[in-house]
């Protein structure tokens, strides 16, 4: 149950405690050139630098914070909350807005019905749950790529409406799941080694499952966070019960330990490596490593890598 409020702005400053370099950790860009989530216990703040001169920023925010900050007032609610984070009313002392505000006071929904005789919703009109890890983008793209392979197999068909059933129990499924995984994530907002664990979950299913998919092996990763994978689908969805309701401190170790444990069969990206700040670069060593958790060969890891770009990349 949460509400937004945005704009967009000219005039927002960069954060200084996210320069390029932080600790001795040289960054390869800076973190405000990519989107930015500002977290807080009842909400979180996105940033987003556009190249001419416009940020768009807005809150997602939970009841008590919206009551607290009258979020329906647009601009007065936006300052009330400024004035809660010192960090951001810094960024955003010299602002200027260039549009209204913009209230939105339900950000999730479901539609009733997804699919029917002949027609069908994608996954972004089937339904939403928040902004907060841009999951909207993959569960779209899933959804196209399945009514492709309807449409391409079993149109003029008896079976193009069985096709379309499953799709739309798929989809019903997927924004389960992510409700799951975002849910959790609100519930420890005011937790940030909780919150950290809790996104390596996604992060893990996420980079696992593109992996798959570049390596042509989709079979691998067929549901949204690979919530239906006979290994990974259980123990994340018991770990996002366990989370709803917030990790008390005192078992924090306990559960980031769980998380690792569960996410280690499917990390190709380091994010089981013990660091003590949580950058996470992106090495083809890390892959190359984890090509046997994709029945891959060092070969075709480094073929994938060529045909991304990522090896070019490298040289320039």
């Amino acid at each position: 149950s949460t509400q937004a409020l945005y704009s967009h702005f000219t005039g927002v400053r960069r954060a200084p405690q996210l320069s390029p370099a932080r600790d001795g950790v040289q960054l390869p860009y800076p973190p405000e050139d990519a989107a930015v989530h500002h977290i807080f216990d009842g909400g979180w703040v996105w940033l987003l630098h556009f190249n001419n001169g416009i940020t768009s920023s807005g809150v997602a925010a939970t009841t008590p914070l919206v009551e607290e900050i009258n979020i329906a007032e647009g601009h007065a609610a936006w300052m009330r909350l400024l004035a809660r984070i010192p960090a951001l009313a810094d960024q955003f002392s010299s602002v200027k807005p260039v549009l209204g505000f913009t209230h939105l006071p339900q950000l999730s929904f479901r539609s009733g019905r997804v699919a029917g005789e002949r027609w069908a919703l994608l996954p972004s009109a089937a339904g939403f749950v928040d902004p907060l890890l841009s999951t909207g983008f993959p569960l779209t793209l899933l959804g196209i790529s399945r009514l492709a392979a309807a449409i391409d197999d079993h149109w003029g068909r008896r079976t193009l409406a069985e096709q379309l059933h499953e799709y739309a129990s798929q989809t019903h499924d997927e924004l389960d799941a992510t409700a799951r995984l975002i849910a959790a994530l609100y519930a420890n907002m005011n937790h940030f080694a909780a919150f950290r664990a809790i996104s390596l979950l996604y992060f893990a299913a996420a980079s696992y499952a593109e992996t798959a998919r570049r390596l042509d092996k989709p079979h691998l990763a067929e549901s949204f966070l690979l919530h239906r994978d006979p290994r990974f689908g259980p123990a994340s969805r018991a770990l996002l019960d366990r989370a709803r309701h917030g990790i008390a401190p005192h078992e924090s170790a306990d559960f980031v330990h769980e998380v690792l444990r569960a996410i280690e069969p499917f990390d190709v990206a380091g994010l089981c490596s013990q660091r003590s700040l949580p950058w996470y670069p992106v090495e083809a060593a890390d892959l190359q490593q984890a090509a046997w958790k994709l029945s891959a060969s060092h070969e075709e890891i480094a073929r994938m890598l060529e045909r991304s770009g990522f090896y070019p990349a490298l040289t320039r």
